[in-house]
């Protein structure tokens, strides 16, 4: 009978085991499908945002961690942190406009930055950028 009770609980655990990754694999699946469900210009806004808070607050990391694949492949977070890792000093980042392709999307950010030579000056700047999706993820273009 002690047999028997071991080989039930060993099967019990196995089917848990199997079950728990059945309801993790489909609540990732969701989680997929709402992501494609979003249109392309409302990624890309929410992803243009999430980097620039970063980049914003000094955390090259996370910056870093929204570059494309391609780039990170060829370039390690130190070289990311050398050629970007300067906090710029703006303000704004209000989205001036989206436009998307299939796989491509430009984004035209304004802000206002201001210079140590006209003390008290804002100067509005627009800064566009290049996402592009990969593995079905929207990534910054690092030229």
């Amino acid at each position: 009978m002690k047999k028997l009770n071991k080989n039930f609980a060993a099967s019990r655990t196995q089917w848990l085991r199997w079950g728990g990754g059945l309801a993790l694999a489909l609540a990732l699946a969701g989680c997929a499908t709402l992501q494609d469900s979003q249109n392309p210009e409302a990624a890309v806004t929410q992803r243009s945002n999430d980097f620039w808070k970063a980049r914003m607050a000094g955390e090259v990391a996370k910056a870093y961690a929204f570059t494309s694949p391609g780039y990170r492949a060829v370039n390690d977070q130190e070289k990311y942190r050398l050629n970007h890792g300067v906090i710029p000093v703006l303000k704004g980042g209000e989205i001036a406009s989206v436009t998307c392709e299939e796989a491509r999307c430009e984004v035209r950010k304004n802000f206002v930055t201001y210079t140590p030579m006209m003390r008290g000056a804002e100067i509005p700047i627009s800064i566009s950028e290049v996402w592009i999706k990969e593995d079905g993820q929207w990534w910054l273009f690092v030229q």
